[in-house]
């Protein structure tokens, strides 16, 4: 591959991954505002309805909130 296809290759997977981590940050955002008991639970409810396929990222989230701290609590993000 010439210099430029490879510098082109690295644009795009660059590209993508910062279109990710938004993407991802926004969810962590969204999903801080089930706060309580009843929210979690009920949110988890919801889950439960689709194929851990779908919700995967989502329960990954999820797990993560509860390691750092419960409800709400995503380190480094601002607002939760």
């Amino acid at each position: 591959m010439s210099l430029s296809g490879s510098l082109l290759v690295w644009r795009a997977n660059r590209a993508l991954r910062v279109a990710n981590n938004r993407r991802r940050r926004q969810l962590m955002r969204e999903l801080a505002d089930y706060r309580s008991a009843a929210d979690c639970r009920d949110l988890e409810a919801t889950l439960d309805r689709y194929p851990d396929g779908v919700t995967a990222e989502i329960r990954d989230i999820l797990s993560r909130r509860r390691l750092w701290g419960g409800p709400g609590r995503f380190p480094g993000l601002q607002g939760g």
